[in-house]
């Protein structure tokens, strides 16, 4: 009888590979899958902290002065001028304040330095654009700007004034967010900014 040939594989009869050590990424697919994460170092959770616990200071600072102005234009015939007045010099304050805060908590991390050739500091211009306002001014997008926009009137009725609120603090947290995100991407090196110390070495 004739015997039948099966096949039987071999591990000495595959072809061997090669990979090259110099190499030391990962490849689109597995890099893909598996994507880095980004740790951050000491340095960056104390400032995350600190941005958190100053936006914190703040809604808690601006939340009691907004209430107690609140109570006082419940009776529209007892509110004057000096009151709205007040409040929006208030405001205008603390965001002042919460800018200052802010870039102080930034002073000590090295990336905060980053900035376009002939341009400030990309950090402050964040700032400038997502608290305070450009040029001191309360313009479109800033948190100042989102604030003041939004007091209410003299006679505003409770479930109206509570809808103001609640615009507010999603203001509130939207330029927290915005800090955030902008630290992050200096962080990252992105939109070819580079800190200064870079700069000055790399100059022709």
């Amino acid at each position: 009888m004739k015997r039948k040939h099966r096949f039987v594989p071999m591990a000495a009869g595959l072809e061997e590979r090669v990979v090259l050590s110099t190499y030391r990424g990962s490849s689109v697919v597995v890099s893909g899958l598996h994507p880095r994460q980004n740790v951050l170092t000491r340095s960056q959770s104390a400032i995350s902290a600190e941005v958190t616990q100053a936006f914190t200071s703040f809604q808690n600072d601006y939340g009691q002065a907004r209430s107690t102005y609140f109570s006082s234009i419940a009776d529209p015939t007892a509110v004057t001028g000096d009151t709205t007045n007040a409040f929006t010099l208030y405001t205008k304050q603390r965001v002042s304040l919460l800018a200052q805060q802010l870039i102080s908590s930034f002073l000590q991390y090295k990336p905060s330095t980053a900035r376009q050739k002939g341009k400030p500091s990309t950090l402050q211009v964040l700032i400038n654009h997502r608290i305070i306002g450009i040029n001191g001014q309360a313009t479109a997008g800033s948190l100042a700007s989102s604030l003041l926009s939004t007091i209410p009137p003299a006679g505003t009725s409770a479930p109206t004034a509570t809808l103001y609120s609640l615009s507010q603090d999603n203001a509130i947290s939207a330029a927290q967010v915005a800090v955030l995100n902008g630290a992050g991407i200096l962080r990252n090196g992105d939109f070819g900014n580079t800190p200064a110390t870079f700069q000055t070495r790399h100059r022709s």
